[in-house]
């Protein structure tokens, strides 16, 4: 964890408690709990929004409102160590290939 040992997170801890006192510190840690809640939050949104990006390219005016997602190649292989945030990539690069190899009506 950034390089710290549990010697000095001990070390820290003690400082904050001084520093803070046993009053404050509760509050405290639970606002930083809240803060690193609401980026991780923003942190999942973003990366959402960052993969369905290639769904929210321009389509053409004659193409049907509703239109089956591409087929993902049988070929494709599936790593069973691969995490979720790089099967989704995966799934993005293949859904953008296939939107690319689509003749433009």
């Amino acid at each position: 964890m950034f390089g710290v040992g549990p010697e000095e997170l001990v070390l820290v801890l003690i400082v904050a408690l001084l520093v803070l006192g046993p009053e404050r510190l509760p509050r405290m840690a639970r606002d930083v709990g809240r803060v690193v809640g609401e980026l991780r939050r923003t942190s999942d949104e973003f990366r959402a929004e960052f993969l369905n990006a290639d769904k929210y390219l321009e389509k053409p005016a004659s193409a049907p409102a509703a239109v089956a997602p591409p087929a993902v190649p049988a070929t494709t292989p599936s790593d069973p160590n691969e995490s979720a945030f790089d099967r989704e990539m995966r799934e993005a690069r293949e859904r953008l290939a296939a939107s690319r190899e689509k003749p433009a009506t």
